[in-house]
């Protein structure tokens, strides 16, 4: 007999329409949709944006907002050792005992989903603290251990290597550290983060907050909505990996929710495929993506980009499905004319190197940006002596008239910090910016 975790019946979200007339039909945004999941498997629910899944995960929540209400269905929910519960019949205070406790989710950005002027270890600890009934020392032993697990924060013997390495080149001739003064040491290193603020971090880094702080009470149920799109490719990688390999060490069930299709083929045992609040196509992954039957799911596939062709315009799904009125309703059909072949170039003008062109240089730079310093202070190993962070290190370049500049690295490389201090929103350590001949940086 399957174990299952969740099963949902003839689930149904509308939005009331907020106008002056009374007879105006409500939008259904998710509607009469069904699908299972069993302990320890993970559910990729894929579609286009606006096709319901993330309604679908705040309806699961019992976070749908307003006017937005759950019309119809049954959400029936079976935590570990316990007998199953419809989450639907529930009062708000029984909903609040599961959520966040035996159900948790990861929100798409993470950014808008902490509180900025908390610290993350506050916001950590409290989450802590509401389901499990500890002290608040016991509370902060907890979520170091869980930004350990998620690998915010080194292991204890990491941390303990990288202090002593530090001991031995700022005091080689100084008697080692007793075992009480490196402990010590390492609870301040891990002080140190949970310390800082929301925007003291890169997007991998409040992605792995937000993961710690939903592993935090040990769910059975850990829902993840679009938790990489903001991500660049290196850290999607290990976010899904460290995804994996918590849901495979705590037997977690895992819904995730996405609009890519090759993160769903790696990640996903079984895959759910929405259009307009439907669910048109369920079934394992080879079977959605080596045998796929809905014309939806059809041109889902056919419109990922290849790099083994040039393609004229990237094709949509309107290209391969269209919807077709009939006396008994609305019907989706598959195009008979294939279009690929009209899509494909052979011209190699589309080439992407082909279309750049090299800026006018008899003319004078728009901006210019001279080695460009920003640092931001940390404490050093002895608390005292302070220490600098360079997130922008010498950096220099030139933009001209017209031209675009591609900035590109990973997440926690510096882009983002050259933006606002081009902006002016954050002040440079040293360096220059001159824009339209003139140095911004100088007091007008």
């Amino acid at each position: 007999m399957s174990d299952l975790v969740l099963d949902v019946r003839h689930l149904q979200v509308a939005f009331k329409q907020l106008t002056f007339k009374p007879s105006q039909k409500s939008v259904l945004a998710v509607d009469n949709i069904n699908f299972q999941l069993e302990r320890g498997q993970t559910l990729g629910i894929v579609g286009e944006s606006g096709s319901g899944k993330s309604v679908t995960s705040l309806a699961l929540m019992g976070l749908v907002p307003y006017p937005g209400q759950i019309t119809n269905g049954q959400i029936w929910f079976t935590p570990s050792g316990a007998a199953p519960v419809n989450l639907l019949k529930l009062n708000p205070e029984q909903r609040r005992s599961y959520r966040g406790g035996k159900m948790a989710m990861i929100f798409q950005e993470p950014m808008s989903s902490l509180n900025p002027v908390f610290t993350c270890g506050f916001q950590l600890t409290e989450a802590i603290q509401l389901h499990q009934q500890v002290s608040l020392p016991q509370a902060r032993r907890l979520a170091m251990a869980g930004l350990q697990e998620v690998k915010l924060l080194p292991s204890d013997e990491q941390l303990r290597e990288n202090y002593l390495s530090q001991w031995q080149r700022s005091q080689p001739d100084a008697a080692t550290p007793t075992d009480l003064e490196l402990e010590q040491q390492i609870n301040l290193q891990k002080q140190v983060m949970l310390d800082r603020y929301p925007h003291q971090l890169s997007g991998g880094q409040l992605q792995r907050m937000m993961i710690a702080m939903a592993i935090s009470c040990n769910p059975d149920l850990l829902i993840a909505d679009e938790p990489t799109t903001a991500l660049d490719v290196t850290v999607q990688a290990t976010i899904l990996a460290l995804l994996k390999e918590l849901k495979d060490s705590r037997q977690m069930s895992l819904i995730f929710i996405t609009h890519d299709l090759g993160i769903i083929a790696e990640i996903a045992d079984t895959v759910a495929v929405m259009y307009q609040g439907k669910i048109v196509e369920t079934g394992t992954a080879e079977q959605i993506f080596r045998h796929p039957q809905h014309p939806y799911t059809k041109g889902l596939l056919a419109c990922r980009p290849r790099l083994t062709s040039t393609q004229a315009y990237l094709p949509t799904v309107s290209d391969f499905m269209e919807t077709i009125t009939t006396s008994t309703g609305t019907e989706i059909r598959e195009k008979s004319i294939n279009p690929i072949p009209e899509l494909i170039s052979t011209s190699n003008s589309l080439s992407p190197i082909s279309m750049v062109t090299e800026p006018d240089q008899n003319v004078d730079p728009l901006l210019v940006v001279e080695d460009l310093r920003v640092g931001f202070p940390i404490a050093g190993i002895w608390g005292a002596k302070r220490q600098m962070f360079w997130a922008v290190d010498q950096v220099s370049f030139q933009v001209f008239t017209g031209e675009t500049l591609g900035l590109v690295g990973e997440s926690g490389c510096g882009k983002s910090t050259l933006a606002r201090t081009l902006m002016q929103l954050i002040t440079p350590t040293t360096g220059k910016i001159f824009f339209e001949g003139k140095n911004i940086l100088l007091p007008s």
